[in-house]
């Protein structure tokens, strides 16, 4: 399918739900002492939220990566929590999609971000793989 299947409107929302484990804490990240949730993994959260606000919209053979996020972590949130992300579709620019996205917890506003990300077919994701690799390839034996 090519671009012109391609539909996305403001106001398409996504969301994305976990329970905090330890595999999310900040410890898992090498932050001894803090057993609470990572940023790394709040971000995971929202990206998945603003992928499933696109997902009925691109074609199946698409994908959506992200480009950016201005992201704020505003409360710890411990293991065994809840987390839930709300992500809204609030400009398009072609291809690049831009969300605002909320995660909350069972008691507070955890995180809130600003988030970018570009909607492309697969195939195209994959070539520039083979591509980087071929350029790495290519240095080392050079």
């Amino acid at each position: 399918m090519s671009s012109s299947s391609f539909s996305p409107v403001v106001g398409l929302k996504g969301k994305a739900q976990w329970t905090v484990s330890s595999q999310h804490l900040a410890e898992s990240f090498g932050n001894d002492g803090v057993p609470v949730l990572a940023t790394p993994m709040l971000l995971d959260l929202m990206e998945i939220a603003a992928d499933q606000a696109v997902r009925p919209v691109m074609p199946e053979d698409w994908i959506s990566v992200g480009v950016s996020a201005n992201l704020k972590h505003l409360k710890l949130t411990p293991e065994g929590f809840t987390l839930w992300a709300e992500a809204v579709v609030v400009a398009i620019d072609r291809q690049k999609i831009e969300f605002q996205i909320k995660v909350y917890d069972n008691l507070d506003l955890v995180g809130e971000a600003e988030h970018s990300r570009f909607c492309m077919p697969k195939q195209r994701l994959d070539d520039q793989i083979q591509h980087k690799r071929a350029r790495l390839s290519a240095e080392t034996r050079g």
